[in-house]
């Protein structure tokens, strides 16, 4: 099924290129009938956009010999794309892995899979890493203040180093403005089908100048509440609920940033930032059509979390290099509390802590050669509290651990342009150092581990319109750490494990092509790629029931096809565009004692809790109504394909339909919004208790936004 699919997108992409082709020789063909100069003129600077991934400064996307996606705030705003969760479905080959709640979440890309253990995906926050040792989720960030986020796919161990095996997530948030105050507000209102109120949201954000050209300060925030949807029945289900609209959510953050440029090349940019997602009962359910929760005894259940970030960058532009160095500090208290009929629950609390510090230098200038050589270190640690109590059966279980990392790294890249920038070879390397240990009441367990990354790129840029690269690179992620408990568990199921897993490596060949008409009319990315994972570290089912653990148990290899297309029509302020993946993902090797454990783990197998394709086609349109009033418009619909998850059981494809039509004079903007317009349920991730038990999607939601800025 999935070499059809595979051979399916082929054949699309093949005949999406043909097509390009021949708009190209077509447009080619008018060309001549033009000068080379006037022609090459019809490109707008002011289209560029600027990407930062390299560390090395701006540099143009259509020259970044990388598969990536940028989004900027704008494009956000009019797609109504607040969090990381309304961003994946926009991205080629990412899913949403599981969710516990909306600030627990987990995503995938590329075929990772992790909800235990360091993410897969690197995350940073303007220039600061978002780490939660041994727990991967995502930072529950919204798109308030937003510049603009990159989005990178595959490996980038080389610069971003550990939890980088299935690719990267830049956010990067607006400036202080040095010379002009600035400021925008945003209000909106909606109803969820099914909720027993409103949702209301309001957001806002001030940059003012202390001293022009020299120091200023920008605040951002807001808070939002989306009423419940799902009721709660304190025995099972029978159709007459106990309570209603239990799973009410909150979030509210906070952003400070103050920008200093005290000489014309010195910058200092501070800023603290809280963000705290709080949900009622959590994202897992009984049902998810309806939805509801069974089996609560009349008992709360939560979804908290509270972190704080604080930051310092500082950059010196000297004529010949850039001295960058960036500092952060990160606490967090997150967790879940579930009710167990009659009278029990199980509650697992987080209460991570990241110190962490990198200083690079890059080359500057317009010559051939360019370098960049840097150092990283990071300390911190993932601390748990986990108890099970069932006071009628007498179970009380403990289960407080600690996960401590020390580590280092050192990484460098080089390029040198050759026949006047037209190929580029690049070659970077990363050592990698980390001395982490497992505590609990027992003792503590060490472990030290040193890891190698690697990348190489050849870059063809024949013109301004055209470029090719090949590239191989590697990634990692540190081996999860995980309980006694879980390993005797294990070990009972005849499953070989220990408290410290081997770290999973990724090694990916990938050709890329962009293209682009000389007009910028159309624009096409093409990427192919085979990324095969080493020591894959998965969740194993135990030999105690309740208990399940992790374990490396083979290699894996995922072979795909990354399209987007990007088309500005005849038709004056109409843009559609495409973005899909179709991906063959299957084990290679597995250990066979755990393959007698888990069936599901078998060389050509698929590999779990991945999907196998998924695809986005939006329509854009901008018109000027009159000479007061401008009107825009988004239409999307979005595919998610199936998923088969550990326990056997096949979670269904999802589609998704979301709108966005507004109107904007001067700083003025009223929008009507609507997500998921045909009402899909799910679920994404299916749990035990049924076909439609777990994580689904929210309900059909209507609102409409307004907003006022300055810029």
């Amino acid at each position: 099924m999935k070499m059809r699919y595979l051979q399916q997108f082929s054949a699309a992409t093949a005949m999406a290129v043909v097509l390009a082709g021949g708009s190209a020789k077509a447009q080619a063909d008018n060309a001549r009938q033009d000068d080379a100069e006037e022609q090459a003129a019809q490109v707008n600077p002011e289209n560029r956009i600027l990407v930062t991934a390299s560390k090395a400064g701006d540099q143009d996307l259509q020259e970044a010999p990388l598969a990536i996606q940028v989004f900027d705030g704008e494009d956000l705003r009019e797609r109504n794309i607040s969090t990381i969760g309304d961003l994946v479905s926009s991205v080629p080959g990412a899913q949403e892995g599981f969710r516990q709640s909306n600030g627990s979440r987990f995503y995938n890309l590329r075929g990772n899979v992790t909800q235990n253990g360091d993410s897969p995906i690197g995350y940073y926050l303007d220039d600061t890493p978002f780490i939660v040792t041994n727990f991967g989720i995502a930072p529950p960030v919204r798109f308030i203040d937003m510049e603009r986020v990159e989005v990178l796919r595959g490996p980038h161990g080389t610069l971003y180093g550990q939890g980088s095996s299935g690719g990267v997530f830049i956010f990067h948030t607006k400036d202080p403005d040095l010379d002009e105050i600035d400021y925008a507000v945003e209000a909106g209102g909606s109803y969820t089908r099914g909720a027993g109120a409103l949702n209301y949201a309001f957001a806002g954000a001030l940059s003012v100048p202390i001293l022009e050209d020299r120091l200023a300060v920008r605040v951002s925030g807001g808070f939002s509440r989306d009423a419940g949807y799902a009721d709660a029945y304190f025995g099972p289900f029978d159709g007459t609920p106990d309570e209603t609209n239990v799973n009410e959510a909150r979030n509210d953050d906070l952003r400070v940033v103050a920008l200093i440029k005290p000489f014309d090349n010195v910058e200092l940019r501070a800023q603290y930032w809280r963000f705290r997602p709080r949900q009622d009962f959590t994202g897992f359910t009984a049902s998810v059509d309806p939805v509801y929760f069974e089996n609560t005894a009349g008992q709360d259940s939560f979804s908290n979390g509270d972190f704080e970030l604080m930051s310092l960058t500082a950059t010196v532009d000297f004529d010949a290099f850039t001295v960058t160095s960036a500092t952060s500090n990160l606490e967090g208290e997150f967790g879940i509390n579930i009710p167990i009929s009659p009278a029990g629950f199980f509650s697992s609390q987080f209460f991570p802590e990241m110190f962490a510090q990198e200083v690079r230098i890059n080359s500057n200038g317009e010559g051939p050669f360019n370098w960049l050589v840097g150092a990283a270190y990071q300390n911190g640690s993932g601390p748990q509290e986990n108890v099970l109590q069932i006071p009628p059966f007498g179970v009380d279980i403990n289960a407080d651990n600690d996960t401590l990392t020390e580590n280092w790294a050192v990484f460098g890249e080089v390029s040198y342009e050759l026949f006047d920038g037209k190929l580029v070879p690049l070659a970077g390397l990363r050592t990698y150092h980390d001395d982490r240990s497992f505590k609990d009441g027992t003792g503590i367990v060490p472990t030290e581990e040193s890891v190698e990354t690697w990348r190489l790129n050849l870059t063809y840029l024949p013109n301004d319109n055209l470029t090719m690269f090949v590239s191989a690179a590697t990634g990692f992620r540190p081996g999860i750490v995980q309980s006694r408990v879980q390993v005797e568990s294990l070990e009972l199921a005849g499953v070989p494990a220990s408290v410290a897993l081997e770290p999973e490596s990724s090694t990916n060949y990938e050709f890329g092509l962009k293209w682009r008409t000389p007009d910028d009319t159309l624009n096409v990315g093409l990427n192919l790629y085979n990324l095969e994972y080493t020591n894959l570290q998965t969740s194993v089912t135990g030999g105690i029931e309740g208990v399940d653990g992790f374990a490396n148990f083979g290699d894996a290899t995922t072979r795909g096809i990354d399209l987007e297309l990007r088309w500005r029509t005849p038709l004056d302020g109409l843009d559609l565009g495409f973005v899909g993946n179709v991906n063959d993902s299957e084990y290679d090797t597995v250990n066979e004692v755990i393959a007698d454990a888990q069936p599901l783990l078998e060389p050509g197998a698929r590999l779990i809790n991945t999907i196998s394709n998924n695809y986005r086609i939006d329509a854009n349109y901008n018109t000027g109504i009159n000479e007061n009033w401008d009107g825009f418009g988004n239409v999307s619909f979005s595919h998610s394909g199936d998923r088969l998850q550990a326990s056997g059981i096949v979670a269904d494809p999802y589609d998704i339909v979301n709108f966005t039509l507004g109107v904007r004079s001067d700083n003025w903007e009223i929008a009507l919004i609507g997500n998921n317009l045909f009402d899909e349920r799910g679920p994404i991730f299916v749990g035990d208790n049924g076909p439609l038990s777990g994580s689904g999607l929210t309900p059909r939601t209507i609102g409409l936004r307004v907003r006022l800025m300055s810029y």
